[in-house]
């Protein structure tokens, strides 16, 4: 894909209008129009702002896959609560989350203290997550 396809992609993801784009990158319509359709491409300064603004990678706005197919599975973690109550209220918060799954947890006593331990699955490319 050049990047005048991917420009495009990502602005129509966005919803937005060529004008509201250019806005944004204070250039002028014209300017955005020439790049989607492939009349020119954006200068070499501009890619990391574009990259920014879409929230991507100047490798992905120039098409280049990356080597790795890493993928984060899970995540195990752990929280110190101060009730077995205060454990619970929050293994029923993650089972609302849409994202990550709650895959397991376990609920341990130590002490006077109450540990959650709770595993996610993720299955998507860390590249991709927002932190």
């Amino acid at each position: 894909m050049k990047i005048g396809a991917k420009i495009r992609e990502l602005r129509n993801a966005k919803g937005m209008t060529q004008e509201e784009l250019a806005d944004k990158l204070n250039v002028s319509v014209q300017t955005v129009s020439r790049w989607e359709n492939g009349v020119n491409c954006p200068d070499i300064s501009m890619l990391p702002v574009l990259a920014e603004y879409f929230h991507t990678t100047t490798d992905n706005l120039l098409g280049l896959e990356r080597r790795s197919r890493m993928k984060l599975l899970k995540t195990v973690e752990t929280f110190e609560c101060e009730t077995e109550r205060e454990a619970q209220e929050a293994v029923e918060k993650f089972r609302r989350e849409n994202f990550p799954v709650l895959k397991d947890f376990k609920i341990k006593k130590a002490d006077a203290k109450v540990i959650l331990e709770v595993t996610k699955e993720f299955n998507m490319d860390p590249h991709e997550m927002k932190f």
